[in-house]
């Protein structure tokens, strides 16, 4: 019976201390309310940009990573590319998403979207900040991507246990590229409302044989509309999929001693006629030492589709 009342008397202090909260949150001045830690709105909120770090290549480039966080809880967000959503220099422009959904993840990143895109700074352009601003709802941030503190300093060398970013074909014959900032592939022509199949190819990568782990494991994959006419969102047949749910799919265990290259699909189906840009991610998660949160390990490529009535 004490046990009881106990909990009776924890639930109700719990229970009064949020009816308590949400007027006091009300009674903030606006300014106040903005501040990280405050209650998050469900429309009309920040869309913030990040960098996420940077990469130093052999030829003496630099490759900036970036990714984004949508403050709201419910509010969808496109920004077209233009005066609210803009890199600098230039030449930089127009590799950055417009769509950018809400995300509520476990862990360290909660609501941010990382590793979105990059972009390589040639070596005789070094020291040049890539800068990205973004405009919603009367909030305006710009985010520079500098390559001169280590702390923010990267790297695609293997993980403690051999992990590296997994490589994505869109043909098995065509190039091959990993990390983050990606392939474009070929166009895609779609009709609007008709499902159309989009695919690629992908592969593990790691150097494992000093560890007891692997040596290959099975890759997640995600599709995500990454640019696009503004309120238009497509279907995908599969949207996600983690790797370990892949292995068990097709009967096998999520750790094995191929990395053949293995095809991936999804049929999308596009609301309303335009231009769109498809992000596929893929992940090898599965393995002990990649996780969304460190950065590792996973790779992007991109998918032009142009989407006629």
């Amino acid at each position: 019976m004490k046990k009881y009342k106990h909990l009776t008397g924890r639930a109700l202090v719990v229970l009064l201390a949020g009816l308590i909260a949400a007027p006091l949150y009300a009674q903030l001045p606006s300014h106040l309310r903005d501040y990280p830690l405050a209650q998050r709105r469900t429309s009309g909120d920040v869309i913030a940009p990040f960098f996420n770090g940077w990469i130093a290549n052999e030829d003496g480039s630099v490759t900036m990573v970036f990714g984004f966080a949508n403050l709201n809880s419910e509010e969808i967000v496109d920004i077209p590319l233009g005066e609210n959503n803009s890199i600098e220099p230039a030449q930089f422009d127009g590799v950055q998403p417009t769509h950018f959904p809400t995300y509520n993840r476990f862990g360290f990143t909660g609501m941010q979207e990382r590793g979105v895109f990059a972009v390589t700074v040639p070596a005789d352009m070094a020291g040049t900040e890539v800068v990205w601003t973004l405009k919603h709802a009367g909030h305006s941030y710009s985010i520079p991507g500098r390559a001169t503190s280590t702390a923010y300093e990267m790297s695609s060398t293997p993980r403690a246990e051999g992990s590296l970013n997994p490589a994505i074909r869109f043909g098995l014959n065509g190039p091959e590229s990993s990390g983050r900032e990606g392939a474009m592939g070929s166009r895609v022509t779609a009709s609007a409302g008709t499902p159309v199949t989009l695919s690629a190819y992908i592969q593990d990568r790691g150097e494992r044989d000093q560890y007891e782990v692997g040596p290959f494991y099975a890759l997640g994959t995600e599709w995500i509309k990454h640019q696009g006419p503004v309120g238009a969102v497509p279907e995908f047949e599969q949207a996600s999929i983690m790797g370990r749910q892949r292995a068990r799919a097709a009967g096998e265990d999520a750790a094995s001693d191929s990395n053949a290259w293995s095809e991936v699909t999804t049929q999308a189906t596009f609301p309303e006629p335009g231009d769109y840009v498809v992000r596929l991610r893929i992940d090898n998660f599965t393995a002990p030492d990649s996780q969304f949160d460190n950065q590792c390990c996973w790779s992007n490529a991109y998918v032009p589709v142009t989407v006629t009535p």
